[in-house]
């Protein structure tokens, strides 16, 4: 199968977020958890930037770590960030966020362990579908004869994930596990100053608390009110302030 060739595929792939950056992740300071997590999964994507092809073979992946969090906390940022430093690297890479199966079907699995390295996104999406609980273990089992990197993330370890085919289940738990901690307050604030910045305008500590204070928790829906509020001051050429942020939210 001539993964280049399908536009299925390609139209996947192309669907990352070019701001989704290790760059642009905000890690406090004072997190040692966040922080080492982000250096090894930096780590890994040094090695498999480098890796030649692996001719080994075995039952188990060698290369496969899985993130888990709550929702909105990064996991998918780190993965399309991982993405985007592999393919800039030359690399064959797929993203694929299992929260879309309704719009898919298993088939879209096959093949895939002929990248050099695959990110699967949400995938407790599908624990408890048996169709696509089948397509993972042939898929795994595939990445396994070849030894393809795999990285995946969820919202909860393999081992509390619903997947009901007991091979499958056992193959995910070979993976090594990295919990993605959600920010306080204080460090959300600073992430958006931090993306602020990188957008090319200010946030003040005032507006970033208020937005916190305001806002539903979760880093992408606080991430995704920013790009509004850009573009709304951009289009209505204010300064980026309580009240803009008031008028645009209807607060």
């Amino acid at each position: 199968m001539n993964l280049a060739e399908s536009p299925k595929q390609l139209a996947l792939r192309l669907s990352l977020d070019d701001e989704a950056t290790f760059g642009n992740f905000y890690c406090a300071v004072d997190g040692t958890a966040n922080l080492a997590l982000v250096a090894h999964l930096q780590q890994c994507v040094e090695q498999w930037a480098q890796r030649d092809s692996d001719t080994a073979s075995g039952t188990l992946l060698k290369e496969f770590v899985w993130l888990w969090g709550s929702t909105g906390v990064g996991c998918s940022h780190l993965l399309q960030a991982a993405c985007h430093e592999l393919d800039a690297g030359g690399k064959t890479v797929f993203y694929l966020s299992l929260s879309a199966w309704r719009e898919l079907t298993p088939e879209v699995l096959l093949g895939l362990e002929q990248v050099a390295v695959l990110c699967l996104d949400d995938i407790d999406e599908v624990a408890g579908i048996p169709e696509w609980e089948e397509a993972l273990f042939h898929l795994y089992n595939r990445m396994a004869a070849r030894q393809t990197p795999l990285l995946v993330a969820a919202h909860s370890s393999p081992q509390y994930t619903r997947f009901a085919l007991k091979d499958l289940h056992s193959r995910l738990q070979s993976a090594a596990v990295f919990q993605l901690h959600p920010l306080d307050d204080e460090h959300k604030m600073a992430a958006l100053q931090m993306r602020a910045a990188h957008l090319g305008f200010e946030l003040s500590e005032e507006v970033a608390g208020y937005l916190v204070r305001r806002c539903e928790r979760s880093m992408s829906a606080l991430i995704a009110v920013l790009h509004e509020l850009d573009r709304h001051s951009l289009e209505t050429q204010r300064k980026v302030t309580i009240p803009l942020l008031k008028a645009l939210m209807n607060w």
